[in-house]
Parts: C-alpha cells; sequence; structure tokens
C-alpha cells in the first residue's frame, strides 16, 4: 500500500503556477511530442527528501492527451506544448486535478529534459524529469 501512495503523493505535489505558454519553436515541440516515452528523474535538493519514486513511462498522444503510468496506475489528463514548457494538468486515481509545469532545458527528436519544481512538507524541490523516446 505505502508503495502505492508514494507516485499520488508525489503527483499531489506537483502543482505549478500559472505560467503564460511561449509560442516561438512550439510547432517543433508539438511535433516530436507524440509517442511513448521512457520516463526517470533526478532530484536536485541540498536535503536529504527521503522522496522516491517508479515511473514506467509517458504517452503524448497527438490530440493533446497524455498518460504519465507508474506501477498500479496513471495520471491522466491533457497537455499544453510551448517552445519552454510543457503544461499537463490530470488525476491520478479520481483525485482532485492536478497541474504540472515542466520547464524545458533541452529536447531532441528522441530525448527531452525538464525541470518542475514542486512543493513537499514546507520544502521546494525540483526533479530534472528526463525522456526516451521508446
Amino acid at each position: 500500500m505505502k508503495k502505492m501512495l508514494i507516485p499520488i503523493v508525489f503527483l499531489c505535489c506537483l502543482i505549478s503556477s500559472c505560467d503564460k505558454l511561449e509560442d516561438g519553436d512550439a510547432d517543433v515541440i508539438l511535433d516530436i511530442l507524440p509517442g511513448t516515452w521512457a520516463f526517470s528523474y533526478e532530484l536536485q535538493s541540498e536535503e536529504e527528501t527521503g522522496l522516491a519514486f517508479e515511473y514506467d513511462h509517458v504517452i503524448f498522444r497527438t490530440d493533446g492527451t497524455v498518460s504519465i503510468t507508474y506501477p498500479g496506475g496513471s495520471l491522466d489528463g491533457t497537455y499544453q506544448a510551448g517552445s519552454a514548457v510543457i503544461r499537463i494538468e490530470g488525476q491520478a486515481g479520481g483525485k482532485e486535478t492536478r497541474q504540472m509545469l515542466w520547464r524545458i532545458i533541452s529536447f531532441s527528436s528522441k530525448t527531452l529534459n525538464a525541470d518542475y519544481t514542486f512543493d513537499f512538507n514546507g520544502q521546494s524541490i525540483t526533479a530534472t524529469v528526463m525522456l526516451e523516446k521508446v
């Protein structure tokens, strides 16, 4: 039971602020996103957080829907992409809707790296999300 709660807690903590999507190279990002991506991450924190999560993959679809899968479930919702960010809004396990804002660091047709910041127990934590197209 504890293993199932960990991804849900992480997803619930990933609420983002409302940043405007940039238009610049948005078409490039929208062209490469559709498909299945292997998902990994690295937490960037000066203090030990004790957080650990397991993710399998992310599926971005051409209709603007997305699924982030983890053992025992998934977050399902929609996404918008700009040249600098990917905004994901969805629900995990029927819980309330959550928003995530991934700030794109680098990308190619096969890889995408993004940072995303969330609060956990009063501490601001940044996760570097690494996606690799499968």
